[in-house]
């Protein structure tokens, strides 16, 4: 079972969302954790924010598939890039 998130991570949650979706910059995303794979255990720092459509909607990563989605969208790795920083 994961380990919750800490405050200080979910702090950098919140600002995550302030930017918005990483891939079309619309207002109120989710949180995604990259890298986890078919249910993984949750690394909660390896996150970007992503809108209902690009994380669960019709062209979710969780939808149409991590593989097809990076070829789309661009690698989590880039998307994790964007936001190194904050």
């Amino acid at each position: 079972m994961a380990k919750a998130a800490t405050a200080k991570q979910r702090a950098r949650w919140e600002r995550l969302r302030e930017l918005g979706c990483s891939v079309c910059k619309a207002f109120m995303p989710e949180i995604h954790h990259a890298k986890t794979g078919m249910g993984g255990r949750k690394n909660h720092d390896l996150v970007f924010a992503l809108c209902h459509f690009h994380h669960r909607g019709v062209k979710g990563i969780h939808t149409i598939g991590r593989k097809v989605w990076q070829e789309i969208y661009g690698t989590e790795d880039e998307h994790l890039a964007k936001v190194a920083h904050i």
